[in-house]
Order: structure tokens, then C-alpha cells, then sequence
């Protein structure tokens, strides 16, 4: 039996005994209640769920319904386990991947299942875990490294003790392996888009006092390695940091970020060379919505070390989005337009490189052919609501290196995927892009995107530079 027939027993297997085990749970009898609306869609964190809207067995309207709340106590529904699995079936297809300088494109399929318990004792204490198994299938030239394939692992396993509270203010201590998203992921993020998402390993202490919250985080990266249960704890990189989001007074429905991360790294390889690394960055993000506008506006810097010289980096990121009310489907009209630094003279041995820490992905495209380094861009998009819960995103996205004497790096991982001394042209090339997402309920999504990559000159210059075009769709079911 294979890993994959192994996981799905394993799923199927658990499923039958908690059935059964919430059935029994359940007998104990209630008074009837007022049933909520359950939430339209699954929060992008599994950890983040509340299910204490199915306390009561009449409020439940999916045969699953009662794996999301199972009491532990006949006089409190704050004492209770509740258990998840997200699965995702994803087909893709890439023909000339790095524009003609890797192996022949293919299509291939990539799998991910996720299992999760979380266990409430009280409102003090609680404990969750989360198994994962991501797969990959007929890809030329084999997995890549970290983000294809993750057979079998403790993909979270953490305990949450509050240590303060005083009605909605508080102060939580975490301890152990999860997940981290913040603000709206552009420098720490789950890696969602790719077939093996991130956790990290270490203390968060999380503070929320009337309209802030805040978070403290020092953590190390959790290795992902193909194998079965042989994941550990990455031993070159450190990450900490504070994140506080709180509202901003004067603009309608604003918001502000206001941030401090640490990052520590043995080995980073940019277009200047290969060293050690420690850098800081200090940011803000200016983001709200009104009934019609929606915009994000936001400013990094960044300092530190890379071997013996200085870092001194940036970043400029804006999205403002404009609802249509008086056309049919009240389109979305928006436009992305970013900065991040390069390193403007290879000589100098200061480093101007922004570096995009645990970037979101996807930022542009599934594809996700280029990272958040010594590139301009513009993003132009429509977003449109059509009948029967379905969204189409037509867009285009238009890329230049920021300096000429700086490469272009790969997203999420940072690499150096071409270097800048081939030649001295600044445009990247653009693309062209369609998304279709259909909610079919809230437990179903079906997702698909096409894409077509004209590469530019620097492209043409230092690559095969041949076009590229890609595809992906996927079935995602969620409980």
C-alpha cells in the first residue's frame, strides 16, 4: 500500500471512529436554541475555526456537522473537541519552465490531505494537531525541494495556555508547531499556493486589548522533507518579531499594520555572492474598505549584515480596488502597482536586495515565476461576481528589474533563478491571466487559472527566453 492509499485510509479510518464517538457524546440533552448562521466560508488559518455555533445538534445542516463539535461537559460548551480535514486535489500543467533552461514542461498532479484535532479544555487551555500528507505525480525532471511533496508529517501540533483576560482583552501564550499568517501575508505567509504549506516551530505570545491586536514571535522554520514523520526543526534560520494591527483613525474603515521582524540565516546566495545574513525590517501597512473603495498601502525597510558588509533595502506596495454598484455584477476594477530593491551596484559590498522574508504566494499568479526582489510591477485586474457563486478574475501584470546590476529570484524560497550579469536590460516581460473560482457550497471550491508569459528582453538575454504557459485546477473540499 502506497503513501497515498495510506493516508486516505487513515482519513477514512478516523472519520468512522469520530462519527462514532460524537454520537455518543451527543446524547446528552440540550435545550433547544436560536441557530446562527454558520459562517459563509472556511477562515484561511484551520486553527482559527469556531464551531461553538453547532453546540446545539438542531443547528447542524451537514452530516459532518457533528466532528466540528463534541462536548466534553455537560455544563460548559467551553470544554470540547472538534476536528477538520481540508483535502485539495490540484492538476498543473507548465511548458517551458525558467523560459526553456529546465527540463521539458509536463503536466502532473498534486495532492494534499490535512487532518486536524483541536481539543477546548475551558477557556484557558487547549491543544491541537494537525497531520499532513502533500503528493506529487509525473512532473519532469521530479518533485522540487520543500514545496512538492511531504509524504507524511506533523504538519502542526501546538498548546495554547490564556494567560490574562478581562472580557474581550487578553493574552494567549502558544508553544509548538503552526502556522503563521499575518496582516495579508505579504511577508509571512502559509505558502498556501504551493502543494506543501509552511509551519513554523517556537513561542508566539498573542495580546488583544480593545480594538489591537498584537503578536510576538520567536520561531524557527520547520523543515518539510519528502519523507514519512521526518520533518524537523530547520537549524539555520531564526525569525522573530512583533506584529500589531489596530484601527486608523481619520480614514474611512482604516486600518493600520505597524511591524518589527528579525531574520538570521547562515547561507543566503544573492546576485552579489553567498554569506551570512541578519536582517531587520520595520514596516507599516494603511489598508480599509468603504462600500465602494478598497485600497493597502504599504512601506518596509530594511537593515542588517550579509557576511561583513551592510544591508540597506526597501519596499513600496500598493492595491486600491474600485466596486462598480451601478453595472451588472458590480464588478471589481483594481491595480497593484510595487517597488522592491536591488542592489544597485555589484561592486559596492553594501546590499540592496529587499528580501520578502516568508512572501505570499501567489502574489501575481499561481505560477509564481517571480519573487519580490529588485522588481517593479503593475498588476491590472477586473474582478467579476457572476451568477451561482462564481468569480472571474481576468488580469495582466507587467514586470521590470528594479536595477540592472541585480538578478531575478523565485518567490517564496528566494533563489536566485537568473542572474543580472547577463545583460543590461530592464524589462522582465508580462503576462496574461484568467481565474475562475466556483464556491459551490461552503464546504466545496473548484479553482482553475490560465496563464501566458511574453518574456522581455532581459529574459530573452540571459534564458532560452521562450514563452511560457501554464495552467492549474483544483478541487478543494473542506470540513
Amino acid at each position: 500500500m502506497n503513501v497515498d492509499e495510506t493516508m486516505r485510509h487513515l482519513i477514512a479510518g478516523v472519520l468512522g471512529l469520530l462519527i462514532a464517538v460524537s454520537a455518543f457524546a451527543q446524547t446528552v440533552p440540550r435545550q433547544p436554541a436560536q441557530c446562527p448562521a454558520p459562517p459563509r466560508a472556511f477562515p484561511q488559518m484551520t486553527y482559527d475555526e469556531d464551531t461553538r455555533y453547532l453546540r446545539d445538534p438542531a443547528c447542524r445542516t451537514n452530516p459532518l456537522d457533528g466532528l466540528k463539535f463534541i462536548p466534553l461537559s455537560e455544563n460548559s460548551d467551553d470544554h470540547y473537541l472538534s476536528f477538520g480535514a481540508p483535502v485539495r486535489e490540484r492538476g498543473e500543467y507548465f511548458n517551458n519552465p525558467n523560459w526553456g533552461a529546465g527540463p521539458r514542461g509536463s503536466a502532473y498532479l498534486l495532492q494534499r490531505y490535512y487532518v486536524h484535532a483541536d481539543a477546548h479544555i475551558g477557556t484557558r487551555f487547549r491543544a491541537f494537531g494537525e497531520l499532513g500528507s502533500s503528493l506529487e505525480r509525473g512532473r519532469t525532471g521530479g518533485r522540487r525541494p520543500n514545496i512538492d511533496e511531504n509524504r507524511l508529517d506533523l504538519h502542526q501540533a501546538f498548546f495554547d495556555v490564556r494567560l490574562w483576560q478581562a472580557g474581550k482583552n487578553s493574552l494567549t501564550l502558544r508553544t509548538g508547531r503552526n502556522e503563521i499568517a499575518l496582516g495579508n501575508s505579504s511577508l509571512i505567509s502559509t505558502r498556501d499556493g504551493r502543494n506543501v504549506r509552511r509551519s513554523f516551530d517556537g513561542f508566539r505570545v498573542t495580546g488583544k486589548w480593545n480594538e489591537w491586536t498584537a503578536d510576538v514571535l520567536a520561531v524557527k522554520p520547520a523543515q518539510s522533507k519528502p519523507g514519512t514523520f521526518d520533518d524537523g526543526i530547520d537549524p539555520s534560520s531564526n525569525f522573530w518579531g512583533v506584529y500589531a494591527v489596530g484601527p486608523l483613525r481619520g480614514r474611512p474603515g482604516g486600518h493600520i499594520d505597524l511591524y518589527y521582524l528579525g531574520l538570521g540565516d547562515r547561507s543566503v546566495k544573492y546576485d552579489q555572492g553567498t554569506n551570512r545574513e541578519q536582517r531587520e525590517t520595520v514596516g507599516t501597512r494603511l489598508w480599509g474598505r468603504t462600500d465602494r473603495w478598497d485600497y493597502t498601502q504599504e512601506y518596509t525597510f530594511q537593515w542588517g549584515s550579509f557576511g561583513s558588509a551592510d544591508i540597506r533595502a526597501w519596499a513600496v506596495s500598493t492595491e486600491t480596488g474600485y466596486r462598480l454598484d451601478s453595472v451588472r455584477f458590480r464588478p471589481r476594477i483594481a491595480a497593484k502597482a510595487d517597488v522592491f530593491s536591488g542592489d544597485g551596484d555589484r561592486a559596492n559590498p553594501t546590499l540592496g536586495t529587499f528580501n520578502a522574508l516568508y512572501e505570499k504566494g501567489p502574489h501575481f499568479s499561481y505560477v509564481e515565476l517571480i519573487g519580490k526582489r529588485n522588481l517593479l510591477d503593475l498588476q491590472p485586474s477586473i474582478e467579476l461576481p457572476l451568477p451561482g457563486r462564481i468569480t472571474a478574475t481576468p488580469n495582466a501584470a507587467f514586470f521590470w528589474r528594479k536595477s540592472t546590476d541585480d538578478g531575478l529570484y523565485a518567490p517564496g524560497s528566494g533563489a536566485l533563478e537568473v542572474s543580472g550579469q547577463r545583460s543590461q536590460a530592464r524589462y522582465i516581460g508580462s503576462q496574461a491571466a484568467m481565474q475562475v473560482n466556483w464556491s459551490v457550497d461552503r464546504h466545496t471550491t473548484l479553482f482553475a487559472e490560465y496563464l501566458h508569459f511574453f518574456p522581455g528582453a532581459f529574459v530573452k538575454e540571459s534564458t532560452p527566453g521562450r514563452s511560457i504557459n501554464y495552467a492549474t485546477w483544483w478541487l478543494e473540499f473542506r470540513f
